[in-house]
């Protein structure tokens, strides 16, 4: 799937100058385990292996989860300069773009959940793939999301899931063997459905591995936060009911 970032970059851009913010002060920060209060250490923000990057402009917030964060207290124009060939730029730029489009209306839910919802988001998942296409599929994982493989495992006969941590690789959790992120493309060729994390847009491999699920006919869901501003200006559905509208909101 050929994905040119600069739209992404060009919306964020445009927004800013619609909401006459292009002046104004962008606050990014790095937000970790403290911040989300996960009530399992299996998640990789728990670990410090990933954080989230946290874009304030006028009160509003917007959220993206990277492996390389940065922050930054700058004007918007100045923080639209990203280079969108760089993971950690991305982040900047996706955080940002959330933000500006939850301050246009076009959006909600910038802000990641916290606490136990992660386990609740995994049951309402897999109530959604029981609902479309009943218990007898096989489900992939691109990308161990504990609360979403805990749930599905328990309700699915056969899941599968990849992660590019090592630390995870390897491992059984759940029940199940993470692979590694290499293999995505058997995985996928295997699975009826499969659950992307959004943060993948992040390090530069959502539209490959969407392009793939097209090609194998596998229906994708595609979840999380960091994903969403893009998402519509793409018309890509989101999977993310428990994400909050303000820092100090509970899922």
């Amino acid at each position: 799937m050929n994905v040119d970032y600069t739209v992404f970059l060009e919306g964020a851009l445009r927004r800013a100058k619609q909401l006459n913010v292009e002046e104004e002060e962008a606050n990014v920060r790095v937000l970790g385990a403290s911040f989300v209060s996960f009530s399992s250490m299996d998640y990789a923000l728990m670990k410090g292996k990933e954080v989230i990057v946290d874009c304030e402009i006028r009160g509003f917030h917007g959220q993206a989860f990277t492996d390389a964060p940065s922050q930054i207290k700058c004007k918007v124009r100045e923080l639209l300069k990203v280079d969108i060939n760089s993971s950690r730029d991305r982040a900047l730029l996706f955080s940002c773009l959330n933000c500006l489009m939850a301050m246009t209306g076009e959006i909600c839910g910038t802000i990641h959940c916290r606490k136990d919802a992660p386990e609740r988001c995994g049951e309402m998942l897999a109530d959604e793939i029981e609902r479309m296409f009943g218990r007898n599929v096989r489900v992939a994982h691109i990308g161990f999301q504990p609360g979403h493989v805990k749930a599905t495992t328990a309700r699915f006969r056969e899941v599968k899931v990849t992660d590019l941590n090592p630390d995870n690789i390897g491992k059984v959790k759940y029940g199940v063997e993470i692979l590694s992120g290499d293999e995505n493309p058997r995985v996928i060729e295997w699975a009826d459905v499969a659950c992307i994390t959004g943060s993948a847009i992040v390090n530069g491999t959502l539209f490959d591995l969407l392009k793939l699920c097209k090609e194998k006919g596998v229906h994708t869901i595609v979840y999380g936060v960091t994903v969403k501003g893009a998402a519509k200006i793409m018309g890509l559905p989101v999977f993310c009911p428990l994400s909050c509208d303000s820092l100090g909101e509970e899922s």
